[in-house]
């Protein structure tokens, strides 16, 4: 009686520490989060707490972008569109699709300084314009598939089934064509696509139709796809992709679009890709010459990894010692999908004008790891100021302000030496007055950007302000102080799509608008002397630096570069002599530099508006909110048919699922029978997540052959096990901007049934039958892992940090079961990249696991190599093994109570391919390679355990199947060197460890 009351009690106990460790929940299911629902004619928009205004202003768009888009795109939907709004992250996105109904997932936040969406009349108009055009090019369902649809509920939607170049490029084009902005009017936009005509870097068709690893990577759907469809339109009218929608929506066998889009013009899109990349060719080589005769005035390209730089600032002498001797320094972020993203520093040379003489690229060195793009800002005494992701409430990845005393560096972000100033304040773009005393940045809260400032003291931060109020949806970017210690510029965007300049008096509260037009101006600065204020600006179509005059009685503004692609975020030296600025080439962001030399300036051309009026403004609905509903999107929509492999040869499951836009619930249920075990099989699974904690509750009913049955000497035929169970679970993640952990606990009880079907001539008269553990089994699983490994847009796998799990499963009477036992699993991996070649790294896995009690059949383990399975069938149902094997052996070479297994491997890239057929579905990233030894075994007593080595050598294939779809084949040949080994090649669907 004590033991099981000990027992019960630990039970008790961590159910208790796991809710009272738990802050919050995650963060889609806040339980604080108080959830409101309105509803329109064509839309029911849910959103929470805080969130009324905005709510209501997109209950207003959508109406009137829904009168506008219907005809626009032929279709109107026949049931109402789910949208809901959410805050969770600093990011600008949404998302949109038709199954199993019309959902539109909306991000609150607006896009950021650099973001190609930021050229808007109203964000959530070219966002909700963008996401609508989604629903009403996907819900157009005819002919064969609305009548599958009306038997098996929502599980068609043909026009889903396409390239995203399609989809998105579809969205971006209504966008722009229905706002005043979109990002076809995007000067960045025409740059990303200026940049690959001019450079001779045009994607394929088949690059553009699945995923490559290229700049700009995802974005390139949007970005071909917009100025390929905008091409369409324009040579064949809009009706031709109305018809081609129409024509797609009909088609039962999905990937044709090649056929749709030829009954519409008589071309396939293979015939007009050509058309269109020689249109573009003419019109980026006309504006080329027109730059060119201007005369080009552009800076020395300082880095080459190109994707995302930003932020340039230079380095005060005394921030690091070790840098005395480098000369000049640039601090800027760079994300270059190489290696770890954060604060580089890269050491330059200048002549005494201010001209580049020399750059260490090969030199440049993480010195603050960053979750995002980063800004920073240097104290009088050397320290960074700086802004990243971090987790605030357990939840939300939100921007925050950290400060790094002089002289130190944080390049792993765990290593503690940083502090944090503030705390889910979604801070970014932080500045330090002269003085030192004062710190300006730019905050994120419910969709408005606002300019705050605060002072600075030994501790943190206090009094903590608006500078300048911000109206409602206004946004303020890259604050920036004036040397005089009362002044600070900054990028204000306000309604009307207007993106300015301002400068504000810290005293008291005036401003003056520097510019005031619809160009996008940004990243101003000041040159140390104060006079100018340097800033970039497109008003002639391509972005380049300006500066205006500052103590000027009639300011000026002067051009300072002109380039081709464009020139971004401008910060000149502290001798005043070098401007350092964001350039762009094909291959993405770079730092450039330029001597400053006022008598190349030119007179900055007028701006010239040419730009469309804003749609009006959308009537106010008034809608009345009332309170949230989950049944309303919970509640089964589809179900889908499948045919799978089974225990007993294949099996038909039946499957639905769902949940609640808002995340508070998720369900699944199937029922599965075996063709040549025609039995009833069922499975149904609840999740809530409305706790500070994920509770989950499962029930099911299975058969599967076992062995262990003794009946006779000599005879031991495979039984059919009949379990029967119920399960609740608790689950919790503690993540962080680095690293992070989960816990899981279980509780579970099944009962454990045998059928026997042998015939009577087997059964020996004379010895009673022994079978193994029937009855009712009650165990309760703990789990926790931990991970800080880190991989790379061009890594094969992880390359730097660990993993680390362990698993306790327990059973005991105590916890209701007839059985008594334990197993108990752990797993290291540790990844180290190789300095002799890039992207070259070792992987090595350590696992082991120990059973007992007599639990019979259960908490074994086995060794073995992979598992054979029908191609067809890995393809069709994503059947995709763990990497942790023992090769060179059959599927279960030793079983036994106790586990040891070790795995090494050296993984290297071969080629980027990139490459497929055309628009088909079908597409080959990358062949990489690995050489591997497998050491391990499993065993009942540590002095019989036979241990047994495997080595070999794997051909890796990364693939794209389905447009969507990501498999990673492996064409491999093992040795199994000790007894038992096997020479096995093999072709198998399987991850990495």
């Amino acid at each position: 009686m004590t033991r099981r009351l000990s027992i019960s009690c630990v039970f008790l106990v961590v159910v208790a520490l796991v809710a009272t460790l738990a802050p919050r929940a995650r963060a889609a299911s806040d339980p604080a989060l108080v959830w409101k629902t309105l509803d329109t004619k064509h839309f029911r928009i849910t959103y929470y707490s805080g969130e009324a205004e905005i709510a209501q202003h997109v209950a207003d768009l959508a109406e009137a972008i829904h009168q506008r888009l219907v005809p626009a795109v032929g279709w109107e939907p026949s049931e109402i569109t789910e949208i809901v709004l959410t805050d969770t992250t600093d990011s600008a996105n949404g998302s949109a699709g038709a199954l199993p109904y019309n959902a539109v997932h909306l991000y609150v936040t607006p896009p950021d300084d650099l973001s190609p969406l930021g050229d808007v009349d109203d964000w959530y108009q070219e966002l909700l314009t963008h996401e609508y055009t989604h629903i009403l090019h996907t819900d157009h369902i005819r002919g064969i598939p609305a009548l599958v649809n009306r038997v098996l509920g929502k599980t068609l939607a043909p026009n889903q089934v396409q390239p995203r170049w399609l989809l998105e490029g579809l969205a971006v084009f209504e966008e722009s064509e229905h706002t005043s902005g979109g990002r076809l009017r995007s000067s960045q936009w025409n740059m990303y696509m200026r940049a690959d005509v001019l450079e001779n870097n045009v994607a394929t068709l088949d690059q553009v139709s699945s995923t490559v690893r290229r700049w700009p990577q995802g974005n390139l759907w949007y970005l071909y796809g917009s100025f390929f469809l905008r091409w369409i339109a324009e040579t064949y009218g809009e009706d031709a992709i109305r018809k081609m929608i129409d024509d797609y929506a009909w088609q039962i066998i999905p990937y044709g679009i090649n056929r749709s889009i030829r009954r519409a013009t008589g071309r396939t899109f293979e015939e007009l890709y050509v058309g269109w990349v020689e249109s573009m060719q003419r019109s980026y080589g006309e504006q080329s010459r027109r730059v060119h005769a201007r005369g080009m005035r552009e800076g020395t390209r300082l880095t080459t990894t190109g994707q995302s730089a930003q932020k340039p600032r230079w380095v005060p002498k005394n921030a690091w010692a070790d840098g005395a001797g480098h000369g000049d320094e640039l601090l800027y972020s760079l994300d270059d999908g190489h290696d770890t993203g954060g604060l580089y520093r890269l050491p330059i040379t200048r002549d005494v004008r201010g001209a580049v003489t020399g750059v260490r690229e090969r030199e440049r060195e993480l010195v603050i790891r960053t979750d995002g793009v980063a800004s920073a800002s240097f104290a009088r005494d050397g320290a960074v100021v700086f802004n990243s992701g971090d987790i605030y409430k357990n939840l939300y990845l939100y921007n925050d302000l950290f400060v790094l005393p002089a002289g130190q560096k944080s390049p792993s972000g765990l290593d503690g030496r940083r502090t944090r100033w503030t705390y889910g304040v979604r801070a970014t773009d932080p500045d330090l007055s002269p003085d030192g005393r004062r710190v300006v940045f730019a905050s994120n809260h419910r969709g408005t950007m606002h300019l705050e400032i605060a002072d600075v003291t030994p501790t943190g931060l206090e009094h903590r302000r608006e500078l300048l109020p911000s109206a409602r949806f206004d946004q303020a970017f890259a604050p920036r102080w004036s040397p005089d210690n009362r002044h600070v510029a900054y990028s204000a965007w306000t309604r009307g799509g207007y993106r300015d300049i301002r400068i504000v008096d810290t005293n008291d509260g005036s401003f003056v608008n520097v510019t005031r037009d619809r160009a996008i101006d940004g990243g101003p600065s000041f040159s140390p002397d104060g006079k100018w204020l340097f800033f970039h600006s497109d008003r002639t179509g391509i972005m380049n630096v300006y500066a205006w005059e500052v103590a000027a009685l009639a300011p000026r503004v002067r051009q300072v570069t002109n380039v081709l692609n464009g020139a971004y975020q401008p910060e000149v030296s502290p001798d005043g002599k070098t401007l350092a600025y964001l350039g762009y080439s094909h291959v993405g962001f770079d730092l450039f530099a330029m001597p400053l030399d006022e008598n190349e300036w030119t007179d900055a051309e007028a701006y010239v508006d040419n730009r469309p009026a804003p749609p009006p403004p959308a009537p106010h609905l008034g809608a009345k909110p009332r309170d949230y509903n989950p049944l309303q999107t919970l509640r089964p929509r589809h179900y889908s048919v499948q045919i799978t492999p089974g225990n007993y040869g294949n099996a038909a499951i039946l499957s639905t699922g769902g949940g609640d836009i808002a995340g508070r619930h998720g369900f699944a249920a199937s029922v599965t029978t075996e063709f040549e075990k025609p039995e009833l099989q069922a499975d149904v699974s609840y999740v809530y997540a409305r706790l500070p904690f994920d509770v989950s509750v499962r029930g099911y009913r299975r058969i599967e052959p076992r062995g262990g049955l003794q009946l006779g000497e000599g005879y031991k035929p495979t039984w059919t096990a009949e379990v029967t169970g119920f399960e609740t679970g608790l689950a919790y993640a503690m993540p962080r901007a680095f690293d992070g952990q989960s816990f899981a606990l279980t509780y579970s009880v099944s009962r454990i049934a045998g059928q026997l079907n042998v015939p009577v001539e087997k059964l020996d008269p004379y010895e009673t039958p022994v079978y193994p553990g029937r009855g009712i089994l009650g165990a309760l699983h703990l789990g926790w892992s931990y991970s800080n490994a880190q991989r790379f847009l061009w890594s094969i796998g992880p390359e730097k940090g660990f993993s680390v799990g362990a698993d306790f499963d327990f059973s005991d009477p105590a916890l209701a079961s007839d059985f008594s036992g334990y197993a108990a699993t752990f797993n290291f991996v540790t990844y180290q990249r190789m300095p002799w070649l890039t992207h070259h790294s070792l992987a090595l896995h350590l696992g082991g696991g120990t059973g007992g009690g007599n639990l019979g059949g259960h908490g074994l383990f086995y060794v073995g190599g992979f598992l054979d399975l029908p191609y067809v069938d890995v393809v069709r149902n994503t059947l995709i093994q763990g990497g942790v094997t023992l090769r060179g052996y059959p599927i279960v070479a030793v079983a036994g109570r106790n586990l040891a297994l070790i795995n090494a491997e050296y993984r290297f890239p071969i080629m980027n391919v990139d490459r497929g057929p055309s628009t088909l579905p079908v597409f080959l990233n990358r062949i990489s390679g690995a050489a591997f030894v497998d050491y391990g075994s499993a065993f009942d007593f540590a002095d019989k355990a036979k241990f047994k080595t495997g080595v070999g050598g794997e051909l890796w294939f990364d693939m794209t199947l389905g447009y969507i779809l990501s498999f990673t084949f492996r064409l491999g040949y093992a040795k199994g060197l000790a007894s038992g080994g096997i020479d096995k090649t093999y072709f198998v669907a399987a991850v990495p460890f």
